[in-house]
């Protein structure tokens, strides 16, 4: 008798002993009424099959060579620290985190011992284009890399950062 009473007060729904009275009595209003449907199962499979689709797409796409009006100007191990590109008129110095492509830079030239770009007339520059007391900075073409060649944009020129009127004295002038 004492069983059938005790049946009598279990809450119908969750497994016995799960959860004390009380609270199973508040529990209950957000317990799922009814099981999800097929549609779920179909919607997750659908929702992967797209990510797998879009990730092979990106790792594909990504192979290219880069198309006009990117031009590729010279291998990455020609480069070491700095390369002049005479037909082209560009320094390519390797430096502060990148290959940067220079224009217009005359007789700019990298030194070794000042690990820095300088000009015959004693104007320095930072490997990142930037100009020390009073040089203007020089302005920059876009660059990247693809398979161990640099190609450059040369319908696109960035200037410089701001100079700094900080003295440097050149080192291989």
């Amino acid at each position: 008798m004492d069983e059938d009473r005790r049946a009598a007060e279990r809450p119908e729904f969750g497994p016995s002993g799960y959860l004390p009275e009380r609270a199973s009595q508040r529990a209950r209003k957000i317990v799922l009424r009814a099981p999800l449907g097929a549609q779920w199962i179909v919607a997750s499979l659908v929702a992967g099959v797209v990510v797998v689709i879009a990730g092979v797409w990106f790792l594909l796409s990504t192979g290219a060579a880069p198309e006009e009006p990117w031009v590729a100007v010279a291998e990455v191990e020609e480069v070491g620290r700095a390369l002049e590109v005479p037909d082209r008129d560009v320094l390519l110095v390797a430096g502060a985190g990148r290959i940067r492509a220079f224009t217009e830079v005359g007789d700019v030239a990298f030194c070794a011992q000042s690990n820095r770009l300088e000009a015959a007339d004693g104007r320095v520059w930072s490997l990142t284009g930037r100009g020390f007391a009073g040089a203007t900075s020089l302005s920059e073409l876009p660059t990247t890399l693809h398979e161990g060649t640099v190609y450059l944009d040369p319908t696109t020129s960035v200037p410089g950062p701001d100079p700094r009127q900080d003295p440097m004295d050149p080192e291989c002038s």
